[in-house]
């Protein structure tokens, strides 16, 4: 399986478009925490999503919570409703859910959420207005400061394969704090993700315009979208079968694996045997099963 580039640099620079992170749609986020921490994560602490009334400044809670696991290079999210606030982005949420509890929301980031938000509407892809979500976090100094970033979302029927949002990041040394990067399971950066689709070459469309790259073909069952750090892999459920043959699609589209890479895979091969937690190996990458990740499985290669 090819792999895609990738690189310590956090945030982009001008013109370049990252792989930045995924969320884990989940329904309790103390069961989906416990899971996590097995698999050797370490999460950040619970925090309720919030947005600034401009004339105001006051919070307005936008009804989603998550916790973060920070690796060296990107990170990953679980994502819940918080609260009893009906909004679209709630309803989204627990329409998702009813599919598949997993991976159901990826994001590419851009250094400048302006120019893309232009790129994403000029390309055709019905975009809703920015967000400019704010999280109440403990910075490193152990003082209490805000995360900041603006969040490009494409409206929630434009895109079936997905939640795909474009985000900028204003605090990054908020986000990447030492404390709360794992290392027990020997993972070290998020790569991409795999994403199991009727047809590849149609799918892959929509990334594209949101992306402002270009895909290329490797053949009828899979095409790859690939970033200036991290891409995209889509395949159809025979490539999937080729991959995990004990993987079953639970609907289409799917996102059954999260790509990610470690220094020394040994490190990771140990670390889930001795909590066990079986794994498989194809060429090389290693497997863990969807059904010990809550739902879409994790890819770890060697660096």
């Amino acid at each position: 399986m090819k792999t895609f580039p990738f690189h310590d640099t956090q945030t982009p620079d001008d013109g370049q478009v990252f792989f930045d992170h995924v969320a884990w749609l989940v329904n309790d986020m103390d069961a989906a925490s416990v899971v996590f921490e097995r698999l050797g994560f370490i999460l950040t602490p619970y925090s309720i999503h919030g947005n600034r009334d401009p004339e105001t400044g006051a919070r307005i809670p936008q009804g989603t919570a998550n916790r973060l696991t920070m690796l060296r290079t990107g990170y990953i999210e679980l994502l819940c409703e918080a609260g009893d606030i009906m909004a679209p982005v709630v309803e989204d949420l627990r329409a998702r859910l009813a599919r598949y509890e997993g991976v159901q929301l990826m994001v590419f980031t851009d250094a400048d959420a302006n120019a893309a938000y232009e790129r994403i509407s000029d390309n055709g892809i019905a975009v809703q207005s920015m967000v400019h979500l704010r999280r109440d976090v403990e910075a490193a100094d152990g003082s209490e400061t805000e995360v900041q970033f603006s969040v490009i979302r494409a409206a929630f029927d434009a895109i079936p394969e997905g939640r795909i949002q474009v985000i900028t990041h204003h605090t990054p040394e908020h986000m990447w704090q030492d404390r709360y990067i794992s290392y027990a399971n020997g993972i070290t950066g998020l790569v991409g993700a795999t994403v199991c689709v009727e047809d590849p070459s149609a799918s892959v469309k929509n990334f594209e315009k949101i992306s402002g790259r270009t895909a290329s073909v490797v053949d009828t069952d899979e095409v790859h979208l690939v970033c200036d750090r991290g891409g995209m892999r889509l395949v159809t459920p025979k490539r999937l079968a080729e991959i995990a043959p004990n993987v079953v699609p639970p609907s289409l589209p799917y996102t059954a694996f999260i790509e990610f890479v470690a220094d020394d895979l040994e490190v990771s091969r140990k670390y889930f045997a001795s909590v066990g937690i079986s794994t498989t190996e194809n060429n090389g990458v290693l497997l863990v099963d969807p059904k010990d990740s809550l739902g879409t499985g994790l890819m770890i290669r060697q660096r």
